[in-house]
């Protein structure tokens, strides 16, 4: 005999299926998507100025929708492109792209390293005194945001809230290590002695001190193709002098 089931009984049935079902879904481990990917928070690092917040993928004053400062933060939503990031500002509440070598963190870090006195913080990449906005020590730590340049970097430094660019000779990974990136080289002339000067010329009126063969010092900047901006222990002082005697 086929047996009938009333419309009650059929309800019931419905509800218990019902039930079994929202159990099992609760039991089973979810998964949330959302619409945005995981971000990475970059500091804005520009050397003097601003960073400009763009609508497109070009340097163009008609793109600009926002001005980021050295210190700003981003969340960089899209690293895909090879100049331009798309990040969001929150100081701005804005997103937009920017150009990536004027953001750095902390996967980027390296150490101060100098044997004596200190390392330039400068607005420019150049090696002079009026470019100067702060003074850098061994054990300083500091964030890498452009190093294509071949001797200066554009770098952001954490504990004064500041970025400039920096002769990257003095830079370490490991901060255990930040005596070794010193450079030092011997003075080796045929006769005679090697002027220490305080200009890159060759003059008589700029001869602070006299290097003698066997003398040593320590390369601040090697950046100019004839005079090497060095300091000496034995002077106790610091100078130019023609790199074709240091070896």
């Amino acid at each position: 005999m086929k047996k009938r089931f009333s419309t009650m009984q059929r309800s019931g049935v419905l509800k218990r299926i019902f039930t079994c079902v929202i159990a099992l879904a609760l039991a089973m481990p979810m998964t949330v998507q959302t619409g945005w990917a995981a971000t990475t928070s970059y500091t804005v690092t520009v050397a003097d100025g601003y960073l400009a917040l763009r609508n497109a993928k070009a340097y163009d004053d008609k793109n600009e929708i926002g001005k980021l400062y050295t210190g700003d933060t981003v969340d960089v939503t899209d690293s895909s492109g090879s100049t331009y990031w798309y990040v969001y500002a929150s100081r701005l509440k804005k997103s937009g792209y920017v150009n990536r070598r004027y953001l750095a963190n902390s996967s980027s870090e390296r150490y101060v390293s100098v044997k004596s006195g200190y390392l330039a913080l400068r607005n420019a990449k150049a090696f002079k005194s009026s470019n100067e906005v702060a003074e850098l020590y061994t054990g300083d730590k500091v964030q890498i945001a452009d190093a294509s340049d071949s001797t200066y970097w554009l770098v952001y430094v954490p504990g004064l809230g500041k970025g400039g660019y920096v002769n990257k000779d003095y830079l370490v990974k490991n901060k255990d290590n930040t005596a070794s990136a010193v450079v030092t080289k011997t003075v080796k002339v045929k006769s005679g002695y090697l002027a220490l000067r305080n200009a890159k010329a060759y003059d008589d009126a700029n001869e602070i001190g006299q290097l003698n063969t066997g003398d040593t010092v320590q390369v601040q900047d090697s950046s100019g193709s004839t005079y090497w901006y060095v300091y000496s222990s034995r002077l106790g002082k610091s100078g130019y002098v023609n790199k074709n005697y240091l070896q």
